[in-house]
């Protein structure tokens, strides 16, 4: 269950780890750990259009605030129905160790 006190700047930037492979198949993006511990794991991870497209924003460049904006216009939600699900899900992949948060500078 994720945690409901997770705060995340709305300037974070996250980074999708190298060791992940991700392929489409039948519509669905397949997550596939390749190397070290995660590649122990008994099962993969399936992601919906929203999260192909977050997972695919977590380039290390944009920040949370930024794809945020970017699901609002692509999916027609809100913005605060976009951050809370955005937020949820970056929390779930941090926890699996799939994406790091990326040094931050101010």
């Amino acid at each position: 269950m994720p945690h409901a006190d997770h705060s995340i700047s709305a300037t974070a930037v996250y980074s999708r780890q190298p060791d992940i492979v991700s392929r489409n198949i039948v519509g669905e993006t397949i997550l596939v750990p390749v190397r070290g511990e995660l590649a122990l794991l008994d099962r993969l991870f399936v992601l919906n259009g929203l999260g192909e497209h977050i997972w695919q924003a977590l380039d290390g460049k944009r920040t949370i605030s930024e794809i945020c904006a970017s699901i609002v216009d692509a999916f027609d939600v809100n913005q605060k129905t976009a951050n809370r699900d955005l937020i949820e899900f970056v929390v779930e992949l941090e926890e699996a160790g799939l994406v790091v948060a990326a040094p931050h500078d101010e």
